[in-house]
């Protein structure tokens, strides 16, 4: 008897590739959710340090009280009440993402009757309540969701926030929850809260890009 070797016909060859291509992009696409989700996670904790950190060191610290009272009551800035009663938040200071072209130093942008030694001090000061540098930002896209943005209000609360557009003069933030709607500064760029509550818009974000709609 003689036995032949029959190889895959082009149609069997396409059909099988065809599968492992579908198999390849489900498995993709869940991976990429895991890691998105990972990143996400990575950074609320992270933030969930410098919000409780920084709460701390404005309760222990009397000349970082003092920095935050001044700076959201003095003339101009018209923040004596909590963000409940005036609507809006005073951003103190951000950090960018090392990812693009600024390094992770913290920027105090508000001096409204803060002296320019105290504006150093509270820059420097915030590597040390941390006791380290502040983290980078994983769940990061380039101006959306590129920076730490941190707020308070005439109470001394601090609030922590993942966004974009602090590094020239914006210096008010809106948390605007109607809707799911993420939070938006007096800029007009979007911001999301992520200490003491998260955003319910930013548990909405799948990927980065989200942020663009």
């Amino acid at each position: 008897m003689k036995i032949t070797n029959k190889g895959f016909s082009l149609v069997e060859l396409i059909i099988v590739i065809a599968i492992m291509a579908i198999l390849a992009a489900a498995i993709s696409l869940t991976v990429i959710r895991y890691i998105n989700k990972a990143r996400k996670a990575d950074d609320l904790a992270a933030g969930d340090t410098i919000g409780k950190t920084l709460y701390a060191a404005v309760a222990a610290d009397e000349e970082l009280y003092h920095f935050i009272e001044v700076a959201t009551s003095s003339t101009g800035n018209n923040l004596t009440k909590s963000h409940k009663s005036s609507g809006w938040l005073r951003v103190l200071g951000y950090c960018n993402s090392p990812r693009n072209r600024y390094d992770m130093k913290f920027h105090a942008i508000n001096t409204a009757g803060i002296t320019a030694e105290e504006k150093e001090s509270f820059e420097e000061g915030m590597t040390g309540y941390l006791g380290t540098d502040i983290p980078r930002l994983q769940f990061y896209l380039f101006n959306y969701l590129d920076e730490w943005i941190i707020c308070a209000d005439g109470d001394g609360q601090i609030y922590v926030f993942i966004g974009s557009g602090m590094n020239d003069d914006r210096y008010f933030m809106k948390p605007q929850t109607a809707g799911g709607r993420p939070c938006i500064n007096n800029a007009g760029r979007y911001c999301y809260q992520v200490w003491p509550e998260v955003d319910p818009a930013y548990n909405k974000l799948t990927t980065p890009k989200d942020a663009r709609k």
